[in-house]
């Protein structure tokens, strides 16, 4: 028979994960975060603290989706995609709001366009459309969370293929931002031409 866990080591779980990605920024694989919660809670002395070492992807995942209820009313939003966890703002009433927000994330994201970032999009521009499985394979990685920061960047956009699985393909933005007036203009070079020229750690 599994063991039921106490509704407050699920929460206490939900709260480390989004202060964890408020302050770093990134988004973490739920295997990932799992790998955390275990770093940091596995030597506590509390029981029920020691105890969110030991959740499960279920018990994690489902602790994310019903913290949403508390992040609400603050405009947060914790957001599962491809087995990826980030932390969005929900909708923004101010459209002069929306508009900053939006020009500031533009501006941060080009600054966070690092070489392992820039690889994945390059291995996307190239053999689009491409599966998630397909670009793993290529790099004999997990890239899920570099496939949704591009997602956010709104560099890359993901659809249904004839089989049903999800593809990914580069966007319009993508030529804007690489000043391409198509595809067909697409080398390697034109990628890190345009690549700016401080690049901090992701």
């Amino acid at each position: 028979m599994s063991q039921v866990r106490p509704k407050g080591e699920k929460e206490i779980a939900a709260k480390a994960v989004v202060q964890l990605l408020f302050a770093t920024g990134k988004s973490f694989t739920v295997d990932g975060l799992r790998e955390k919660l275990r770093e940091f809670f596995r030597q506590e002395v509390r029981a029920e603290l020691r105890a969110v070492a030991a959740l499960n992807n279920v018990e994690l995942i489902s602790a994310l989706i019903a913290f949403n209820c508390q992040l609400a009313p603050v405009g947060l939003q914790v957001r599962i995609l491809n087995g990826v966890v980030s932390l969005l703002t929900t909708r923004i009433e101010s459209k002069a709001l929306a508009a900053y927000l939006s020009e500031q994330s533009g501006a941060s994201g080009t600054l966070q366009m690092t070489t392992a970032t820039l690889e994945v999009l390059a291995c996307i521009a190239f053999k689009q459309p491409i599966s998630q499985a397909e670009i793993d394979h290529l790099f004999d990685a997990d890239k899920r969370g570099l496939v949704v920061k591009l997602r956010d960047l709104k560099l890359v956009e993901e659809f249904a293929g004839a089989d049903g699985r999800l593809r990914f393909a580069t966007t319009a933005e993508f030529l804007q931002r690489f000043r391409l007036a198509s595809l067909q203009e697409l080398t390697t070079t034109s990628l890190s031409r345009n690549q700016p020229a401080i690049e901090p750690l992701i």
